[in-house]
C-alpha cells in the first residue's frame, strides 16, 4: 500500500497534466510487480476517474506501522490513450525508454514533457522500489511469522521509501 500508492500518484500527476493539455485521457494500461514474488500481472483502467478511485479504495493514505505486513506493488505506465479530434485512437506507449505515439494528433511538445518530467521521477521510484531489500532469516517468514514480529525490510530501504512517499503522497 505504499509503493502503490507513490508509482500510481506519479503517474496520475503527470496523466492529470497531459490530459489538461491534449484532451480525455483513456485505457490507461499498467503493468504491477510484487517485490516478494516478483511476479508481473496487468490491470487497466477506462480513464483517470477509474483510477483515482482505485487509488483511493485500494491505496489510501498510510503508515509505515504495518510495511511488513504485505508485498509492495509497483504499477508501472505503459500506454493510454487520448480522445482527441473526435477519435480515441491516439495510442501513447512506451518502448522500455520513453513514451511514444504514431498519432499526428499529439503535441510533440506534451510528449516530451511528459516523458521528462514523469521519466524523471518514475526512474526514482523504480530505483527506490528495486532497492528495497528483504533482510529475511528465514525464508518466507511473511507466511508463517505474524506481521510486524520480525521486521523484514532494511532499515535503509524504509527510509528511502518514506521519503519518497512524503513527495508523493
Amino acid at each position: 500500500m505504499i509503493t502503490d500508492r507513490i508509482s500510481l500518484n506519479a503517474a496520475v500527476k503527470y496523466l492529470d497534466q497531459f490530459e489538461q493539455n491534449e484532451g480525455k485521457i483513456v485505457d490507461i494500461l499498467f503493468s504491477v510487480r510484487d517485490n516478494m514474488l516478483n511476479v508481473s500481472k496487468s490491470v487497466t483502467f477506462n480513464d483517470l476517474y477509474f483510477l483515482k478511485a482505485f487509488i483511493n479504495k485500494y491505496a489510501p493514505p498510510t503508515t509505515f506501522e504495518d510495511a511488513d505486513c504485505s508485498p509492495f506493488l509497483l504499477f508501472e505506465l505503459k500506454k493510454f490513450s487520448v480522445v482527441k479530434n473526435g477519435t480515441a485512437k491516439n495510442l501513447i506507449y512506451t518502448d522500455e525508454s520513453s513514451f511514444i505515439t504514431r498519432s499526428n494528433n499529439i503535441g510533440q511538445f506534451s510528449l516530451e514533457t511528459f516523458n521528462r518530467e514523469y521519466g524523471n521521477d518514475w526512474a526514482e521510484i523504480k530505483s527506490v522500489f528495486n532497492g528495497i531489500e528483504i533482510d529475511e532469516y528465514i525464508l518466507n517468514q511473511v507466511e508463517y511469522i505474524d506481521c510486524g514480529y520480525i521486521e523484514i525490510h532494511t532499515a535503509s530501504a524504509v527510509e528511502n521509501l518514506k521519503n519518497l512517499y512524503n513527495k508523493y503522497k
